[in-house]
């Protein structure tokens, strides 16, 4: 296996040719802690349910939540930027809300949270009932952080989206979702922000410790890949004031596809863990967002008395992963590791397999695994012989493997196909 130090120089040239956008720091600090735990072979596998029946966990400790492409999170630049069709709302209309806000509980001189949600023309629901779809304003009850006896209040307020004044045929403006919190100062409501608006967000209350106390979690989650990012706000003086966002610069957060974001109880009555679960985004091997392919990724997270610090993350084991393993390992010319995902004699159709047999083949047979490539796999039916392929677009290579059906699903074979794509009408 190569040593740490030449792997992440590798990964870090081939990182800043395809990653120029994100910051060097991140890119190496991820690479090196990913390194050092994805090819350790120390992991411990535990079964837990998943899309295949027979998937099972890989865990791995270490002081990183893992990207298993060692590649920073990009889904961090895009959270709250909607899918694509367009941009969160300025500003200054985040402002507006804000205002109207505060006109609306103006009008509100007592605590009573059934006249708060009159006010709003809506009713106060509790952090554990279901969100209501249709409404474009909601008041959840978030208990009372402060310990003045009035429960505080999150405002989840709809921007944006179909409005009245749109004209027949013209496409509505995207919906975005802001973050408001009401705390009674004794006298009268005083609102304020939490956080930027985003496609979708919810709340949590999180337990930070004696010295820190009950917190809010707000995460706002980016639609595309419905990536969840977390950020904390702790009660001041009746206002909410941030304590950790998972998109700051310095923040060691991996965001993960599908995700959801949990809070757990300390056995030691310390600060709450936070567990985030969903589709781990490999990078060296794509799949289609929304698919049936891909694994499952589920990483744990203590707080150190500033920041969310990731200490292990566990990979669902399945075929998809064995490929994902494969195709990173022969990236690193690390030809021990990729024969690890193998079961060598009947890969390389021989009684005497070895080491040198397998580079030798990868080198004449499969070299484009040795370069700069992204591989892609196909959606298929789970009956089709397509079921678990892939593909290199830019040389229309299309690769179908074979896999054994029980863990750790080791590689038995895989063919290679040119299939020249039909023309799109």
């Amino acid at each position: 296996m190569l040593d740490g130090y030449h792997i992440m120089c590798t990964l870090m040239q081939i990182l800043i040719v395809r990653h120029t956008r994100m910051k060097m720091l991140v890119v190496g600090y991820i690479l090196s802690a990913w390194v050092a735990v994805l090819f350790a072979g120390s992991g411990t596998v535990a079964a837990e349910p998943s899309d295949r029946a027979e998937n099972q966990t890989t865990t791995q400790a270490g002081g990183q939540a893992q990207n298993p492409a060692g590649q920073p999170n990009a889904e961090r630049e895009h959270a709250g930027t909607g899918s694509g069709v367009g941009q969160p709302p300025p500003v200054d209309q985040h402002d507006d809300v804000l205002a109207e806000i505060k006109a609306i509980v103006q009008g509100v001189s007592v605590r009573d949270l059934g006249i708060l949600g009159q006010a709003f023309k809506t009713k106060v629901r509790s952090l554990d009932e279901a969100s209501r779809a249709s409404s474009a304003t909601e008041l959840i009850e978030l208990g009372d952080l402060d310990g003045d006896g009035v429960s505080e209040v999150a405002v989840k307020w709809q921007i944006g989206g179909p409005s009245s004044q749109d004209t027949p045929g013209q496409a509505a403006a995207p919906a975005f979702w802001g973050a408001y919190l009401l705390s009674w100062d004794g006298g009268q409501w005083k609102p304020s922000r939490l956080g930027a608006p985003a496609d979708e967000l919810y709340f949590k209350v999180v337990w930070l410790g004696k010295s820190t106390g009950r917190c809010i979690a707000v995460v706002s989650v980016a639609a595309e890949k419905a990536v969840p990012f977390p950020a904390l706000y702790q009660l001041r003086e009746h206002e909410a004031v941030l304590l950790w966002d998972s998109q700051a610069e310095d923040s060691r957060y991996q965001g993960l596809d599908r995700g959801q974001v949990e809070f757990r109880s300390n056995a030691r009555h310390g600060p709450a863990d936070m567990v985030v679960s969903g589709r781990a985004d490999p990078g060296l091997l794509e799949f289609q967002p929304g698919g049936r392919r891909g694994f499952g990724a589920r990483s744990v997270y203590h707080w150190d008395g500033q920041a969310y610090i990731p200490v292990a993350t566990e990979y669902t084991s399945g075929p998809d992963y064995t490929l994902y393993r494969f195709i990173a390992a022969l990236h690193l010319r690390d030809f021990r590791s990729a024969y690890a995902q193998i079961d060598p004699a009947k890969f390389l159709h021989t009684d005497a397999p070895s080491l040198d047999k397998f580079h030798q083949m990868i080198k004449e047979t499969f070299p484009e695994f040795l370069d700069d490539e992204v591989f892609r796999a196909r959606e298929a039916d789970s009956s089709s012989s397509d079921a678990l392929a892939f593909e290199l677009p830019k040389m229309n290579y299309v690769y179908r493997p074979s896999l054994r059906t029980d863990s750790p699903f080791l590689l038995t074979g895989l063919e290679r196909k040119v299939e020249i794509p039909e023309p799109s009408e």
